[in-house]
């Protein structure tokens, strides 16, 4: 469900917007947003809105987005014509398009070069997220071409591995994504292809505590905790000391007499012991007919 984490996880600007969201349908814009269709181009914080689409000012009546009728260069930044382009309170950009390769500082003022490709920025014109477009220093190494996020700091927030790692003791493989707390350490990671921890088989999202502990994982393959049996796809999430806490996992799934598929999904709670301190079904049942 994803294009990468990237346009998944949100972080909060200094400005109260969330470039981490990346909002290309629906602006992720703090308070009552106006919209208004231009019956002409308008010219706004340096580009030229597009007559027959919105533009959307705030409870200020500040411009909080438009579409652009050409290209523009704002702040350094080459935008590209059409590019739907969302604006900080302060009128620079916070997300935008860009038509050409642009290099870009980050909030610790690491220079970083983006391709042209959607492009996200603080209201001080730091950058938080592009697709990379050029080899990058350090360790773990970022993969060309895929995104790459910062916090305000400056600090790497995401990026897809080009190379395999071992991040606080967990094994990942060229392609997986990986995120970092402001402080730089491993927060969680998205991994296609299952890996070990703890002896256990894990794939897709994966949390870990500030410590490094392996905090939520869903399983790839079945196991046993605590003498409790999990079959593959159980999610698991664990206290800081290594002990399992809850656990989710269908237990029983079905069709109707029409098609209609159900599931039983349990949903456990367990003291540190392993001891079952709550149990719960959760039903759903779809509303359609499975197709023959």
């Amino acid at each position: 469900m994803r294009t990468t984490a990237a346009v998944l996880l949100i972080l909060t600007s200094t400005a109260g917007a969330q470039p981490g969201a990346f909002c290309e349908l629906t602006p992720c814009l703090p308070g009552p947003i106006a919209r208004r269709t231009l019956a002409k181009d308008e010219p706004h914080h340096g580009v030229v809105c597009k007559k027959g689409r919105d533009l959307g000012t705030d409870a200020a009546a500040r411009v909080a987005f438009c579409t652009t009728a050409a290209t523009a260069d704002v702040d350094g930044i080459p935008v590209a014509a059409g590019a739907y382009t969302l604006f900080h309170p302060n009128g620079r950009v916070y997300q935008t398009h860009t038509r050409a390769k642009v290099e870009r500082a980050t909030g610790d003022g690491t220079k970083v070069a983006c391709g042209p490709d959607l492009i996200a920025l603080t209201d001080k014109g730091a950058l938080v997220y592009c697709k990379l477009a050029a080899p990058r220093a350090g360790s773990p190494k970022a993969r060309v071409g895929e995104g790459i996020r910062f916090h305000d700091n400056g600090a790497l927030e995401l990026l897809t591995l080009d190379e395999a790692a071992k991040l606080d003791g967990i094994p990942l493989a060229p392609g997986a994504t990986v995120y970092f707390d402001a402080s730089g350490k491993l927060s969680g990671a998205h991994t296609s292809d299952p890996i070990t921890v703890r002896g256990l088989s894990i794939r897709f999202e994966l949390t870990v505590h500030s410590g490094g502990a392996l905090a939520e994982a869903e399983l790839a393959a079945p196991a046993k905790l605590h003498g409790h049996a999990f079959p593959a796809g159980a999610k698991l999430a664990f206290r800081a000391d290594g002990t399992l806490e809850r656990a989710q996992h269908v237990a029983r799934r079905g069709f109707l007499p029409h098609g209609e598929e159900w599931t039983d999904t349990l949903h456990l709670v367990f003291d540190p012991a392993g001891k079952i301190t709550s149990s719960t079904t959760q039903h759903w049942q779809s509303r359609t007919p499975e197709k023959p």
